[in-house]
């Protein structure tokens, strides 16, 4: 009986030792390895948002390559130059519409300048494409100094009292600049951010430069980049979209 219990205790010791052997090996990478370990969770670190703001929640919209993903109002206004999405000014007014997601709540980050033309840059928000009408029967933002205008039928116009312009340094629409449209589906507000980018920064601290509520319009549609008029050469990259959005009424560029 008393060579069990030795043998019973030599045993016990045996697997202590094993066990403290083989968490001194995992330690040896690091002692947040050892609590993965003990918790049963994995040592592999994530991997960093592949996306230069940090938010792992955004989705890269343009591959710097091709339209895939994109749909155009007529053939041969859009085209890829340089990395970036390039209208051609050859086909008219028109647009180009993100359409692998429609949203209602968002955050829509781009860079945005133009090459040629007489009208600022313009993008579309809560339009629709079932029925496909002039500028999607959408909310127009016209980056980066916030002008506008309310396509939805029964208005077409100016948009008065729903759109406000905050004061700002007036942001040369001929070089690259970057803005961030944020979007609350549920309560009709939606803000723009803009600023201009330094040769060769890939981010910079934007200042608010548009506001627009209408607690009727916002709905889920497509992100669309539009060209105003023909002659209108308008060019975008880095687009970025996150939707739902954990808090749609704050900025991560500003």
């Amino acid at each position: 009986m008393h060579g069990k219990h030795v043998v019973s205790i030599g045993l016990s010791c045996l697997i202590a030792f094993s066990l403290l052997f083989s968490f001194w090996i995992v330690d040896r990478g690091g002692s947040q390895s050892v609590y993965a370990k003990s918790n049963g969770a994995s040592n592999t670190q994530a991997s960093p948002p592949s996306n230069p703001y940090g938010d792992p929640n955004l989705v890269s919209m343009f591959d710097g390559k091709t339209l895939n993903g994109w749909t155009a109002s007529k053939p041969g206004g859009w085209v890829v130059q340089n990395g970036a999405i390039h209208g051609t000014g050859t086909a008219g007014r028109g647009w180009i519409y993100y359409n692998k997601k429609q949203v209602g709540s968002f955050r829509w980050i781009f860079n945005v300048r133009q090459v040629v033309g007489n009208h600022a840059p313009t993008v579309l928000i809560w339009g629709t494409t079932n029925p496909i009408r002039d500028a999607l029967s959408a909310i127009q933002f016209q980056p980066p100094n916030g002008g506008h205008w309310d396509y939805r039928p029964g208005h077409n116009n100016g948009g008065g009292s729903e759109f406000k312009t905050l004061p700002h340094t007036k942001i040369d629409i001929h070089t690259w600049s970057q803005c961030e449209i944020l979007a609350n589906q549920a309560t009709g507000v939606a803000r723009m951010a803009c600023c201009p980018l330094s040769a060769g920064a890939i981010t910079c601290k934007a200042v608010e430069v548009l506001d627009f509520k209408d607690p009727t319009a916002g709905q889920v549609g497509p992100l669309a980049i539009q060209v105003h008029n023909g002659g209108i050469e308008d060019e975008y990259r880095s687009l970025y979209v996150e939707s739902p959005v954990a808090d749609p009424g704050k900025f991560i560029t500003t």
